[in-house]
């Protein structure tokens, strides 16, 4: 239910970027799960959403393969729908040039990426490029260490250093 407003807000009414950065093994397929389900009951906008991560994108090939590991929940719910991490308006991003095409795409979409606490990764390029837009929304899913990045974006720094330049974070924070 958080998760649907959140995306709702982000992607609906504010009409940007739902920024998700996330841990690539485990915390991504929770998300891409959660945001499944919200789809095929039909509770989720009609945005792309794109897994920004090869970490995440090979783990998540693991976790297909090893379905019979599933808790009872999940293989319940593989048994009306057998691939939980896959809907028509996701996509897996491998290549670094896809992942840099999404820096121009300017319709509303989620962006899951790594790391999850924002000190590495692509996440920290979607940062880069759209922390300074008030239509964008960073959602933090996960523990962030203190002297992180991400906890400085999460407590509300106004702004903050990512590769050695200065950003006013306009951002939406969730």
């Amino acid at each position: 239910q958080d998760l649907m407003m959140v995306v709702q807000d982000a992607c609906a009414k504010r009409r940007g970027k739902l920024i998700i950065p996330s841990f690539a093994i485990g915390r991504t397929q929770e998300i891409v799960y959660a945001l499944q389900k919200l789809s095929n009951a039909n509770n989720l906008p009609s945005v792309e959403i794109f897994v920004d991560s090869p970490l995440a994108v090979a783990a998540t090939d693991i976790f297909r393969l090893h379905s019979d590991c599933f808790n009872e929940s999940m293989q319940e719910y593989i048994k009306t729908d057998p691939d939980p991490f896959g809907f028509q308006q996701l996509h897996y991003v491998r290549s670094i040039e896809d992942s840099k095409r999404l820096n121009n795409y300017n319709r509303p979409c989620i962006i899951i990426s790594a790391s999850g606490m924002m000190e590495a990764g692509r996440v920290k390029h979607h940062l880069a490029n759209n922390i300074e837009n008030p239509r964008t929304t960073i959602l933090s899913v996960g523990y962030c260490s203190p002297t992180t990045l991400g906890a400085k974006i999460m407590r509300g720094d106004k702004e903050v250093s990512i590769f050695g330049t200065v950003y006013q974070v306009k951002a939406h924070l969730a």
